[in-house]
């Protein structure tokens, strides 16, 4: 190894451990007792068979975790739901307009969510929605329709028009062209996009904060509340966080072949 490339080594280990220090602390701290967290010297290694923090926190905490997972996964699908059928629709239905409203549904992705937070808290109050898990379904899917829409379009485009113009040869309405040729060519991008919504959603907080009080309450604003005034809740604070991490690890490791494969899709021209 050249003294070169000695140094590029020795610069990516300590770039890649500034990242990760932070989080293997955490995971450290999640198997420690308050007194070891707070040790001097430091205890390095934790008995990672003391699990009395996550007992602790998930005994009075499940009910909230469980709305993250419900809200997150009603969230996603409702989103798709919307976003593939207007995507399919911009990308093959020729219209005036079609530019213009493509252009428009991005623009409001860059719309900050603390602009939309006080409304949104009057619109659902007014409905007598807030506290309620529909309206934190209704909030993260809006947010993040514009955001699938765009990426969804970009896989469609991919699919030769010629495929979807034999299917309408062929006598399929374009409902059907849609469900059953559109749809299962562009798997890979469907399964990219749902994992972006998905981590999107189920790391909100700002949302949350404004639309929940107490029965709604998801697991980021759990975490949120751990540090107080007159103290932060390490011990608690490790072991939500590694509880918050592991879905959105374990779904893109799921759909991880698709999402390689759909990041690449069209990557290369012939």
């Amino acid at each position: 190894m050249t003294s070169s490339n000695r140094w590029k080594l020795t610069a990516a280990f300590l770039i890649t451990f500034v990242f990760t220090a932070p989080i293997l602390w955490m995971i450290l701290a999640a198997f420690k007792p308050l007194s070891d967290i707070y040790a001097v010297p430091p205890v390095w290694v934790p008995d990672f068979t003391h699990l009395e923090n996550f007992r602790l926190l998930l005994s009075e905490n499940w009910a909230f975790l469980l709305n993250s997972a419900i809200v997150t996964l009603a969230a996603t699908a409702l989103c798709l739901s919307f976003a593939l059928p207007c995507a399919f629709g911009l990308v093959y239905f020729e219209f005036g307009a079609r530019n213009f409203l493509a252009d428009w549904i991005l623009s409001t992705r860059m719309m900050p969510p603390i602009a939309a937070a006080v409304p949104l808290y009057i619109v659902f109050n007014t409905a007598g929605m807030l506290d309620t898990m529909p309206a934190l379904v209704l909030a993260y899917a809006g947010f993040n329709l514009p955001f699938a829409v765009w990426v969804a379009m970009s896989f469609f485009r991919n699919i030769p028009k010629e495929i979807i113009e034999a299917a309408r040869i062929e006598g399929c309405s374009w409902f059907q062209t849609f469900r059953l040729v559109a749809l299962p060519l562009a798997k890979s991008g469907i399964a990219t996009v749902s994992t972006f919504v998905f981590i999107f959603a189920w790391n909100e907080l700002l949302l949350a904060l404004f639309l929940t009080t107490r029965e709604a309450r998801t697991f980021p604003v759990v975490i949120s509340s751990f540090s107080t005034v007159t103290r932060t809740y390490w011990e608690l604070i490790s072991a939500a966080t590694i509880i918050q991490i592991l879905p959105p690890v374990i779904f893109t490791i799921l759909m991880q072949r698709h999402i390689v494969s759909g990041l690449t899709m069209g990557a290369v021209k012939n």
